[in-house]
C-alpha cells in the first residue's frame, strides 16, 4: 500500500513538469549602462610647484548599482585625425602628467541614479617640462559576469574627462614665431575632373613649352576642401576662421566658418572644411532644391578660395584657385544653340523661298 502511494506521488510529480511550463528563477532582461560626467573637460594654465583641487560630477543612469574604478591616463593624437591615442611609453613624472593626479578615493560603488562628487588634485611637479601636457580621466564600471545573461555581449560604458594642461614659468620663455602652419589646402580628388586637368596641363605645358602645369578643374561648386595644419609650438592650439569664395570679377559668391579643433604640439592636424554657395536674390524665390541645383552646377569660370585663420598672436592666410566647368550642363545647351541656329537657317531660306526672294548674284 505504501510502495502505491509512492508510485502516485511521482506520475504526479512528472506529470507536473510536463504540464506546467518551466520558468527560469533568477533571469534578468538585458542590462541598459550608462554614466555621465560633468564637466567633460579641464583646460589649465599651470605654474611649476602648484597644487591645482578640482572635482567633477559622476552620474549613474543605470538600473543597477556600479562598481567604479578611477585612473588616469596621458594621451598624445594621432596625425591628421587628431583620433585620442593613449599613452603611457613615459615614466617621467616631469612630463608624464598622469602621476600628477592624486584621487581621494578611486575606488566606489555608485547606486542607482545616484551621483557623486569625484575629488582630486592635480599637483605639478617644481621639475615640470614646460609646455603642453595631456591626460584623461577614466571611469571604469568593474562588472562581474553575473550582471549580464548568458550569451549577451557585455557593453560596459567607460567614460573620460579630458586635461588639458599648459605648464607655464614665470621665466621668458623662447616665443615661437610661426606657431602654425598651413601644410595643405586644396580639393580633394573626388571633387575634381582628373581626366581633363591632366589633359589640359599637358597640353597647356607642351604648348607654352614648360613644365606640366596643375589646373585644378571641378564640374560643379565644391562642397568641401582639404585643410591642413601643423602645430609648431609647445602648446595645443585652436584656430578659428572662414573659408572664402571669389569669382573671376573677385566677386564673393560664399564663405563657411571652419569649425574648431585642437591641435596638440608638434601635430598636424585635418580641418573639415565643408563650403555650400550663397543662393542670389533673384533665386530665392524658386524651392531649395531647385535653386541650390541651379547654384551648383551653373557655376562656371575661374574661382578663388581663401582660407583666413588666427589664433592669440597669429593670422595665417593662403589661398588656391579652380575652374568650374559644368559640362553636363554646357554641353546640352550648346547642342540647343547650335540647333537653333540651325532651325533659324531653314526658317529663312524656306520663308525667302516662298516669297520668291534671290540671292542677288554676284559678278
Amino acid at each position: 500500500m505504501h510502495g502505491k502511494f509512492i508510485k502516485y506521488i511521482l506520475i504526479l510529480f512528472f506529470l507536473i513538469l510536463i504540464l506546467v511550463p518551466f520558468k527560469e528563477v533568477g533571469a534578468q532582461g538585458p542590462i541598459t549602462l550608462g554614466l555621465s560626467v560633468n564637466p567633460q573637460i579641464f583646460e589649465l594654465d599651470v605654474f611649476l610647484g602648484e597644487k591645482h583641487p578640482k572635482k567633477i560630477n559622476l552620474g549613474n543612469l543605470s538600473e543597477v548599482a556600479l562598481p567604479i574604478l578611477v585612473r588616469v591616463t596621458d594621451f598624445t593624437a594621432a596625425e591628421d585625425s587628431g583620433e585620442m591615442l593613449f599613452d603611457e611609453s613615459s615614466q617621467d613624472p616631469s612630463f608624464a602628467s598622469r602621476f600628477w593626479f592624486e584621487i581621494e578615493n578611486p575606488n566606489f560603488i555608485l547606486e542607482p541614479k545616484e551621483k557623486k562628487e569625484v575629488r582630486f588634485s592635480i599637483n605639478i611637479p617644481e621639475n615640470a617640462e614646460p609646455g603642453g601636457h595631456y591626460a584623461v580621466m577614466l571611469f571604469e564600471p568593474q562588472l562581474p559576469s553575473f550582471y549580464f545573461q548568458k550569451g549577451q555581449i557585455p557593453s560596459i560604458p567607460v567614460v573620460g574627462v579630458l586635461f588639458l594642461i599648459s605648464v607655464k614659468t614665470f621665466t621668458l620663455e623662447p616665443e615661437v614665431q610661426q606657431k602654425l602652419d598651413i601644410v595643405e589646402f586644396s580639393l580633394p580628388k573626388e571633387e575634381r575632373m582628373a581626366a581633363l586637368e591632366n589633359f589640359l596641363s599637358s597640353l597647356i605645358g607642351s604648348v607654352a613649352r614648360a613644365t606640366v602645369i596643375d589646373i585644378d578643374i571641378v564640374e560643379k561648386s565644391p562642397s568641401k576642401f582639404v585643410l591642413r595644419i601643423k602645430n609648431n609650438d609647445i602648446y595645443h592650439h585652436k584656430p578659428q576662421g572662414k573659408l572664402l569664395i571669389y569669382n573671376t570679377f573677385g566677386k564673393k559668391v560664399g564663405e563657411s566658418e571652419i569649425q574648431k579643433a585642437t591641435i596638440l604640439p608638434g601635430k598636424i592636424r585635418r580641418f573639415p572644411v565643408e563650403f555650400s554657395s550663397e543662393i542670389p536674390e533673384k533665386l530665392k524665390w524658386l524651392p531649395a532644391s531647385i535653386s541650390n541645383f541651379l547654384v551648383q552646377n551653373t557655376s562656371f569660370g575661374k574661382y578663388k578660395a581663401v582660407i583666413a585663420l588666427e589664433i592669440p598672436g597669429q593670422k595665417l592666410e593662403t589661398e588656391t584657385q579652380f575652374w568650374a566647368l559644368p559640362w553636363k550642363i554646357l554641353l546640352p545647351l550648346l547642342f540647343l544653340i547650335i540647333g537653333l541656329i540651325l532651325i533659324r537657317r531653314r526658317i529663312i531660306a524656306a520663308t525667302k523661298a516662298l516669297l520668291g526672294i534671290k540671292r542677288p548674284v554676284r559678278s
